[in-house]
């Protein structure tokens, strides 16, 4: 999660909501079979993807399913195993405890992986009733998928890591025209400041300044080079200063000054995607815990608590609640990592 917020903002922003145990429970309930403990964990992070490009992100270039879609495949599946009448396990289509979790693109389900509840392994299937075995766990084919990321030169496997339009895509792919745009991953540091590109530079802005460069764009004489180099020029250094600014202002909240509230401009947009337990005062411990999507930013947050007095606690609160809500800007999610992973654009 974190790597793809740091690289790969567009497939990061693909990736849907964690799902609520109540969720999974009803799901398990619908399908009729218990899931598994590591599967139960990954939906809890995501409950599936959008997709960028009708591509996946998963490695093989796997889209990780949402829950509507897991069920739809599992019942289609287990229909077809009933109308096949074959009741013999060595022979069967399909097993209610075998849990589909990826396929072959977000909008493409006819190839894909499931999970087979029993043994715990990871099989693929497809239209022609193929089951070949993939991976031994799908601990295992998250741990290959985090090296392959995190350390790309060590990368096993034909599928190498690359970008596409600034999304992870697993390569290179076959498509001559998407190889052209395919570029690699090879480790280098996430850069500091948005991309010199129009888009890049909108998200960056403050959601006040969009308007502005909006109407500013659209009269912009697009047939004027020097124009809109000198347009781009001026508003990336307005979203390099307001990134700045706002990273200064996590890192002052985080030490602890009560004036500095980084979250009160939370615009509607991104307010309406908080988890509803935090969109009000007061939340609790494990609500802010919960709404924190980064491993590195909740160990932060336990580390506070930890050195922080009781009589302390209240205000710690609301302070991590406000981290919270601004984390649900992609704009305040890349300012906290900054300051809690130390990569701030200011010294």
């Amino acid at each position: 999660m974190e790597w793809l917020a740091a690289y790969a903002p567009p497939s990061y922003a693909a990736l849907r909501p964690g799902a609520s145990d109540d969720e999974i429970a009803a799901l398990e309930t619908t399908l009729g079979a218990s899931v598994p403990e590591e599967l139960k964990a990954l939906w809890r992070l995501t409950a599936g993807e959008d997709g960028v490009a009708g591509a996946g992100l998963m490695m093989g270039t796997w889209a990780l399913m949402p829950l509507n879609a897991v069920i739809e495949v599992h019942r289609r599946h287990m229909r077809f195993q009933e109308e096949s009448g074959e009741y013999d396990d060595e022979l069967a289509l399909w097993k209610p405890s075998w849990i589909p979790f990826c396929s072959y693109s977000p909008d493409d389900t006819t190839y894909g992986l499931y999970l087979n509840g029993e043994t715990g392994e990871v099989y693929r299937w497809s239209r022609f009733n193929e089951r070949p075995r993939e991976h031994r766990s799908l601990p295992a084919y998250l741990e290959l998928m985090a090296v392959s990321l995190e350390a790309p030169f060590t990368a096993a496997g034909p599928e190498k890591p690359g970008m596409m339009g600034g999304a992870l895509v697993w390569g290179p792919p076959a498509h001559e025209e998407r190889g052209e745009r395919w570029v690699r991953h090879l480790g280098q540091a996430p850069p500091p400041y948005p991309a010199k590109t129009l888009g890049s530079i909108r998200e960056a802005l403050p959601g006040a300044e969009r308007a502005e460069f909006d109407g500013r764009r659209d009269a912009l004489d697009l047939a004027d080079p020097e124009a809109v180099a000198a347009f781009r020029d001026h508003w990336w250094e307005r979203a390099a200063r307001a990134q700045e600014k706002l990273e200064d202002d996590v890192a002052a909240a985080l030490r602890g000054n009560v004036l500095v509230n980084p979250g009160r401009d939370l615009s509607p947009e991104y307010e309406a995607t908080l988890p509803p337990a935090i969109r009000h005062r007061p939340p609790s411990r494990d609500d802010i815990h919960a709404a924190l999507r980064h491993e590195s930013v909740r160990t932060r947050f336990n580390r506070d608590f930890m050195d922080a007095v009781p009589p302390h606690w209240p205000a710690l609160l609301l302070r991590w609640w406000d981290i919270a809500r601004l984390m649900a800007d992609p704009r305040g999610d890349r300012a906290v990592r900054a300051v809690i992973n130390g990569r701030r654009t200011t010294g």
